[in-house]
């Protein structure tokens, strides 16, 4: 393992510019072996290449039944079983296809659209409260962190007391790595806890009344009603599906807008074209998912048997990592990589971006962050057009997270309310 290349997660400057230390893994082809925060895993950082690993029934997610004993060492692989593990995001099928069939029922693009009035009356109250006069505020902590903590939490019941307590066990179990286990345990038994709770107020209020999917906390009801030929989630399921909806949904949505308004503001052309168009918003919102995404790497895949990708010999049980910060910016797919430029591939030729998945675990949650994203800018830019940075974009602070790229803050200075 000394002469692999390394990735430290926790460095600094990786998580300021994910780019710039991925470049020599890139440089050395699509599929490189390096050392990930102390495993050696197989790095994708090629598009095509990423594609496979995602949707290739070769390729396990499961790490507990197939990951290999390198990875049963390393706790943050996926191969150890804190107890939340039991949602759709970490099975194969056909248990899988059974969980998402089930959940689908519920998470329905129609029950999604009918939310934008109540998410959009979320965003205008938390821009409402904002400092009036030509004021600075710190974007993530008023604005781009509540919004999607709201939705969710709201949609599944969360009570506000409750909210930053499931915030801070949710983002231990999320980034425990060895050092972390027994803080990881005590907060994975603390979110069982608090959801199980959850579960049982709610069995108990819903009884058997009929759905209305206009309701805002119909998600859970429908989620706990789920069947499909008798067949419904098992209390272990329906926890471990709630933890995936609010630990993974609201995270990724977050650092959406806020790595995406950080686009917009270093360009203040970038800002003034949805300013004057705001038609342009959703292609927008598609270029900040592909250029800074907000999810950095997901958990491991493991093959099945052994196979030959990117030139590498794979071994069966060895993780397989694919780095979606790299992928999104493979030069061999697109054209500048590196520059913002809204609408790529609306003439096919270049790619949708990989940010939400593909295949079989192609992220359910991405209507939701998607309808999130078009209103929080929209709202944001409506009421502030001439937003500004209110710090040199060098000195901004970015989270160190294995598998998120998010801000720790995002000062702006709000300028002139629109009337």
């Amino acid at each position: 393992m000394s002469d692999l290349p390394v990735l430290n997660t926790s460095d600094p400057e990786y998580a300021r510019d994910p780019y710039a230390a991925l470049a020599p893994i890139v440089e050395a082809g699509p599929v490189v072996r390096a050392v990930v925060d102390g495993l050696a895993v197989w790095l994708v950082t090629g598009y095509d290449e990423a594609l496979f690993v995602l949707s290739s029934p070769q390729m396990s997610i499961d790490g507990i039944k197939n990951s290999g004993p390198e990875a049963r060492e390393v706790f943050w692989a996926g191969a150890a079983d804190h107890g939340l593990q039991s949602h759709m995001g970490r099975v194969d099928p056909p248990d899988h296809t059974r969980l998402r069939g089930l959940v689908q029922q519920t998470f329905t693009p129609r029950r999604v659209a009918a939310l934008e009035p109540w998410i959009r009356g979320i965003a205008r109250d938390l821009i409402a409260a904002f400092p009036t006069g030509d004021a600075e505020i710190d974007l993530m902590e008023a604005f781009a962190l509540p919004l999607p903590i709201t939705v969710i939490a709201e949609l599944l019941g969360i009570d506000i007391a409750q909210r930053a307590d499931f915030r801070h066990w949710a983002d231990t179990v999320l980034q425990a790595d060895e050092r972390q286990v027994p803080e990881s345990a005590v907060a994975a038994r603390e979110i069982s806890a608090l959801l199980a709770g959850l579960i049982e107020q709610r069995r108990a209020a819903i009884g058997d009344a009929p759905l209305d999917i206009s309701h805002e906390g119909t998600l859970i009801d429908g989620l706990i009603r789920a069947h499909d030929r008798g067949d419904k989630l098992n209390e272990a399921e329906l926890v471990s599906l709630l933890f995936l909806l609010l630990g993974a949904g609201y995270e990724t949505t977050v650092n959406l807008i806020g790595n995406g308004t950080l686009t917009l503001l270093s360009d203040p052309a970038r800002l003034a074209a949805l300013r004057d168009d705001p038609a342009l918003l959703p292609a927008a919102i598609e270029e900040f998912l592909r250029l800074d995404p907000p999810v950095k790497v997901v958990f491991p895949r493991y093959p099945l048997a052994d196979v030959e990708l990117g030139g590498a010999l794979i071994r069966a049980g060895e993780p397989v990592v694919v780095h979606f910060s790299a992928v999104s910016r493979d030069e061999r797919r697109y054209n500048d990589p590196a520059v913002y430029r809204p609408g790529r591939g609306a003439d096919r030729s270049e790619p949708s971006h990989l940010t939400f998945g593909y295949g079989l675990h192609h992220c359910l949650g991405a209507p939701l962050a998607r309808l999130e994203a078009r209103i929080a800018f929209g709202e944001l830019l409506s009421a502030y057009p001439h937003l500004e940075l209110a710090a040199p974009e060098e000195s901004l602070h970015w989270d160190h997270s294995r598998l998120f790229r998010g801000l720790s803050g995002l000062p702006v200075r709000l300028g002139d309310r629109a009337a």
